[in-house]
This record gives structure tokens, C-alpha cells and sequence, in this order.
């Protein structure tokens, strides 16, 4: 069986990463959320979440239908992959005629890493004011379009405030001032979300997990 927390603090962690898009739209009810942001890509920018298993799979997804055709949008729904939980929702968007196009592993850290010694010419730093936000989102949209994500999913990403705030902790690492890797971790309660990310040139070199 699955850790609910974990899904919920993926839910709560993607709410937040859509209010850092100025032209986000969230609808959400008692145990979903559906976000729809500035760009019009339906997997990564259009989202429908089930956070309460008790939700009916065929009333989720009429909400969603709704919600994203009025924008003018496809959209995804995102489910646990093989876990029980979620067999019903998986059955019903399939019949819906929704079809699986990304698959994103999940993994627990359960114990400190030992943190290694950073090659030359290397510097890591935590975002402290806005003004670095452009190099994040420059490293994130050259990386995950290795992985199928459009760049310009991240061009929406205007509340720069929002990698500061409290419970975000936000990553750079610069190699000959360069920006080539980030991270982030938003805790929205026990346990952790996190997510790292690196230039594809530098992937290879060891610089995230990816």
C-alpha cells in the first residue's frame, strides 16, 4: 500500500509550483485539484490530481473535462502507477480515452546523504533573492526537454518570490559561473517533496539525479 503522504505532499507540492505561474488557474474541492497554467501543454501544464481515494474516478473526470475545455485545453490526470489505490482511476481514464504518456519514478530518502566534494571550479547556492530565479528556469527548461517536457512549460513561471518562500528550498550549482544544476525541495508537511535536474551536457558528469 501506498504512503499517502507522500501523494498528498506531491498534490500540495504541485498547487504551489502552480501559483509560481502568474497565469495559473486552480480549481479544487473536497480531495482533487485541477490546474490549468500559461502554457497550453496538456501533460505538464494542465493537471488533474486525486488526493482523497474516496473520489469517483467517472465524477473527477468530468470536472476535469469541463474545467480544461472551457480554457480551450487537453489536459492529464496523474495517477499512482501500479498501486491499488488507484486501479479505479486508472481503469476509468482509460476508458475515457486518455492514454499514458509520461511515467516519473518516486524515491524515499530515508537517512542523511553524505555530501561529496564539489569538483573545481564548481559553486552550489541556495536561492536568497529573486533576481535568481532566471537562472533556475533557464537550467530546468535545457534539462527536462530530455525527458519529453516542452521548454516553454517553464516560461510561465513569473512569481520568482516563490522559490523563496518559507518552506521551499531552491538549488543552484554553477560550474565556471555558468548555471548547469538545480534542485529543489517544498516541505508541505512530513515527508519532503524534492526534485533535481541538470544541463543535459552536464547530466553525464554526476550533477543531478535524474
Amino acid at each position: 500500500m501506498a504512503d499517502q503522504r507522500l501523494h498528498l505532499n506531491l498534490i500540495d507540492s504541485s498547487r504551489q509550483l502552480f501559483e509560481l505561474d502568474g497565469g495559473a488557474v486552480i480549481e479544487a474541492g473536497d480531495g482533487w485539484l485541477l490546474g490549468a497554467g500559461s502554457p497550453s501543454h496538456p501533460v505538464i501544464s494542465n493537471a488533474a490530481f486525486r488526493g482523497d481515494d474516496s473520489v469517483n474516478p467517472g465524477e473527477l473526470i468530468s470536472k476535469a473535462k469541463d474545467f480544461f475545455a472551457a480554457r480551450g485545453r487537453g489536459f492529464s490526470i496523474w495517477t499512482r502507477g501500479d498501486q491499488p489505490e488507484d486501479q479505479d482511476l486508472t481503469a476509468a481514464v482509460s476508458e475515457a480515452g486518455l492514454q499514458l504518456v509520461y511515467e516519473m519514478p518516486e524515491m524515499i530518502l530515508e537517512a542523511p546523504v553524505e555530501q561529496p566534494p564539489l569538483p573545481d571550479g564548481a559553486e552550489l547556492q541556495r536561492l536568497s533573492e529573486a533576481g535568481q530565479a532566471g537562472d533556475y528556469w533557464k537550467v530546468a527548461a535545457a534539462s527536462y526537454a530530455s525527458i519529453g517536457f516542452p521548454p516553454e512549460v517553464f516560461g510561465g513561471y513569473s512569481n520568482h518570490d516563490g522559490l523563496l518562500a518559507a518552506n521551499v528550498a531552491a538549488f543552484i550549482a554553477y560550474l565556471d559561473d555558468e548555471p548547469v544544476s538545480i534542485a529543489m525541495t517544498i516541505v508541505m508537511a512530513s515527508p519532503a517533496s524534492t526534485g533535481s535536474a541538470a544541463s543535459s551536457r552536464h547530466a553525464a558528469r554526476g550533477w543531478a539525479a535524474r
